[in-house]
């Protein structure tokens, strides 16, 4: 239960002791999934309030933003960073300085407002009787591809949360993790769950072969940018098999 906590108290703004040494956020990473699905249930709770008074759109809006509210911003800086540090830099000790720097660019400000765009779109989409699964799903399978990632690239500092977190996961934490992402997907939408879970482990597969070219390894900031791009794909494919009728 430790471990829990440890995760929650990293994942999400809720007021949590932070105790413990380096590497502790990497023993509790199997239970990043099950905090995802802590988050989608008070996000599905809230939707389940907020539909029969709201117009789709403006319900969407202020999901989203409750969404940001109970991770504190915090994936969503790290996209920023990442963007900025990725699409400015030209070498490698270049895009880590740029990822370091507080200041937010063009890159970062307009990937988080593409990224917010598109979760407010496919809410707003999906009909309220699936949209609550979609809620519940999306946090949870958005954190098992920080757990892929970490398995897969080592870190490009020798300091940091990405340091310590990537050096900490083990093969069991991963394991554990995609079990309980595996059985939240087939529970709440079925056989399609399956191809959602390929694809955030196959992003992560990926994202890590290019920051192990890009960077030589992962930061913190690209473990965030990992989930925020793990949610809104996830949403995005819900979408698309809602509107071609299929689920």
């Amino acid at each position: 239960m430790r471990s829990l906590i440890v995760a929650c108290r990293y994942l999400t703004a809720l007021p949590l002791p932070r105790e413990g040494v380096p590497g502790n956020l990497g023993r509790a990473a199997g239970w990043f999934p099950v905090v995802g699905l802590l988050l989608g249930l008070a996000l599905a709770a809230a939707a389940v309030l907020l539909d029969p008074v709201l117009p789709p759109l403006v319900g969407a809006v202020l999901l989203v933003a409750l969404w940001a509210g109970l991770t504190g911003g915090l994936h969503l800086d790290g996209l920023a960073d990442t963007l900025d540090g990725l699409g400015g830099g030209w070498s490698r000790e270049e895009t880590l300085a740029i990822m370091r720097d507080e200041r937010v660019g063009a890159y970062g400000v307009t990937g988080v407002a593409l990224v917010i765009a598109l979760k407010i779109a496919t809410l707003a989409s999906l009909e309220p009787g699936f949209r609550w699964r979609a809620l519940l799903l999306a946090p949870a399978l958005g954190r098992l591809g920080p757990l892929v990632l970490a398995r897969l690239c080592p870190p490009a500092r020798a300091e940091g949360a990405g340091h310590a977190f990537a050096l900490a996961v083990s093969g069991r934490s991963l394991a554990a993790a995609a079990l309980v992402a595996v059985a939240a997907a087939l529970g709440l939408v079925g056989p399609w769950g399956a191809l959602l879970v390929a694809v955030v482990a196959a992003d992560g597969a990926a994202f890590a072969l290019y920051l192990r070219r890009r960077l030589g390894g992962l930061t913190g900031d690209c473990l965030g940018a990992l989930v925020e791009g793990s949610e809104a794909g996830v949403l995005t494919i819900l979408c698309a098999l809602a509107y071609l009728g299929v689920i």
